[in-house]
């Protein structure tokens, strides 16, 4: 019997649809649906299908005939702690790579604006306010800690290279040089890691290892002055220890893209800081997004079909 492909991306055009049907031709049926289809409906449909594109949950795919699901999203934190990693015929893959240069490029914005103090510009604007900052600094020279040395903090790294950052690594395991880093530290050394860095930068997934990893202790063992960035996951921050740094001016600033609770209530302090931009989750959104997760799952069904190693295969 052929395999079932069952998409669920919205932001596949027609285009990248054809492009799939045409992998696909005469080896598999494919059927593509509504991202926000009501759970009993898309349920149903995975109860026929072999692969799902998109972002199901992870109950829905337990007891299901699923071998393969391409995640559209880096971030599989649902996926971990269940019963899936017990099957052997079950794949995950995530999208790593596809978002890398989007939330790069979005990071360095945030440095720019804080550090140039473009935030509080387009706050004066409003109010035709011509007023100039006490202080602006620049990114040449100053050194960033990037937490997470993966795709993303790949590309990160590579850019702030280029700006004549210093730049630091942390990772669960070093091996061989980076390419991009000045130096590189353990995860067991980042506190160690953080206490010079003129800028930190979160590029982490979110599990029970890094709950509220960034709680009093780590803000306290950061460099006096610096600059904090998450876009990663929210779940990594106590939000009450970063305002009340952010407050004593233990922090000069934040850039985040990822929060505790999202959307961000309207009730959190944070709104309100001059010292922080907000941004709602939006890091690794890119005009090109789409076309790259697109050349990702062609290679992936071709792999399926072909019985190769499959790209971006997480380790259950």
């Amino acid at each position: 019997m052929k395999p079932h492909v069952l998409v669920a991306v919205n932001g596949f055009t027609e285009k990248h649809m054809e492009r799939i049907r045409q992998v696909l031709s005469g080896w598999a049926t494919m059927e593509q649906i509504d991202e926000e289809t009501p759970e009993a409906v898309y349920r149903e449909k995975i109860g026929r299908s072999q692969i799902v594109v998109g972002w199901p949950k992870a109950e829905w795919i337990a007891g299901s005939p699923v071998r393969l699901v391409q995640l559209g999203s880096v971030g599989y934190d649902a996926f971990l702690g269940n019963k899936l990693q017990e099957r052997t015929t079950f794949t995950l893959c995530n999208a790593s790579g596809v978002m890398s240069v989007a939330v790069a490029e979005h990071l360095i914005a945030m440095m720019f604006a804080l550090t140039r103090r473009i935030s509080h510009h387009i706050r004066d604007m409003s109010k035709h306010k011509w007023s100039r900052q006490s202080e602006y600094e620049e990114v040449y020279g100053s050194t960033a800690c990037i937490v997470g040395v993966g795709g993303i903090g790949t590309e990160i790294a590579r850019r702030l290279r280029a700006l004549g950052v210093r730049t630091i690594g942390v990772r669960r395991e070093i091996g061989e040089s980076h390419p991009y880093m000045d130096e590189m530290y353990l995860s067991t050394q980042l506190k160690e890691a953080i206490m010079h860095a003129d800028h930190v930068i979160l590029i982490l997934p979110g599990n029970a290892l890094t709950e509220k990893l960034f709680d009093y202790k780590m803000f306290a063992s950061m460099k006096e002055g610096a600059y904090f960035y998450n876009l990663a996951r929210g779940s990594i921050v106590d939000e009450n220890v970063l305002h009340a740094a952010l407050i004593s001016g233990r922090l000069k600033g934040a850039g985040l893209d990822v929060f505790e609770v999202e959307p961000l209530p309207k009730g959190s302090p944070l709104w309100e800081m001059d010292n922080v931009i907000i941004t709602p989750h939006s890091g690794g959104r890119s005009v090109k997004e789409f076309d790259r997760f697109c050349h990702l799952v062609l290679n992936n069904l071709m792999n399926y079909r072909d019985g190769k190693p499959f790209l971006n295969q997480v380790n259950l």
